[in-house]
């Protein structure tokens, strides 16, 4: 294991594999979509949550004037729909139109909802913030569904059973997933003393001593490496020329 660094515009990467979301909006009964990459959850009560949005998208303005927008959560079998839709602007043509993915009234608001999708949320919008680059778009939630082969009502979790009901994760670029399995932490409640005293068994010392010896072993190839001429700085591994999601 070997720790590089990478450069600070670059830490974002770090956070890849978070589900990508396909954000609808409607004005002036006019629809459109867009992927995003960028959201959370920002509040119990009221329910609110955030999406991230970059002022040239078309999505930020209809966001903004039309005030409400819908959080369409895509399985696999939208995956290429996904891609394209981020690929396109909506000031070329109706693009929501030209994918031909089925849609159907949402139950609070305008904007439409998307078939082959595994969850539906339907905010107003909340409150909206400057942030860098990017406007933070805060949406109180007015409505949810969620698909019964892809979401587990009794323990409020996906299910994970089928490939092709598991939310889309995005990694970057042209890379998505899904996640694989779900599995339980085993820990039992236990007190700071306790803790000090008991600890966690050795698994952790384990692991982290077999990194420390890759990471002296790199360390003494990278010195060796210097003392010949033939080290290169430690700067980042990712090329400069990146998506901009």
């Amino acid at each position: 294991m070997v720790r590089r660094s990478l450069v600070e515009d670059d830490a974002r990467r770090l956070l890849g594999g978070a589900p990508v979301l396909i954000v609808t909006t409607q004005w002036r009964a006019v629809a459109n979509a867009a992927p995003i990459a960028w959201a959370m959850p920002v509040s119990v009560n009221p329910p609110l949550l955030a999406i991230a949005v970059h002022p040239s998208r078309r999505s930020h303005d209809m966001i903004k004037y039309g005030e409400e927008f819908v959080v369409n959560i895509p399985s696999r079998v939208l995956l290429n729909h996904t891609q394209w839709l981020g690929m396109v602007s909506n000031s070329a043509g109706d693009k929501l139109e030209a994918s031909r993915i089925p849609s159907f009234r949402a139950r609070q608001v305008d904007a439409p909802l998307l078939e082959g999708c595994v969850g539906w949320i339907e905010c107003t919008l909340h409150d909206w913030y400057t942030m860098g680059d990017h406007t933070l778009f805060i949406g109180k939630v007015v409505s949810a569904q969620a698909d019964t082969d892809a979401f587990d009502f009794n323990t409020g979790m996906w299910t994970l059973d089928d490939d092709e009901y598991k939310p889309l994760m995005y990694l970057g670029g042209r890379s998505y997933s899904v996640l694989d399995e779900a599995f339980d932490a085993t820990v039992e409640q236990r007190s700071v003393e306790q803790m000090q005293e008991e600890g966690l068994g050795q698994e952790l010392e384990e692991a982290e001593a077999e990194r420390r010896i890759k990471r002296e072993e790199e360390a003494e190839r990278r010195e060796q490496e210097e003392q010949r001429g033939e080290y290169e700085p430690d700067t980042s591994s990712l090329p400069r020329e990146l998506p901009d999601a």
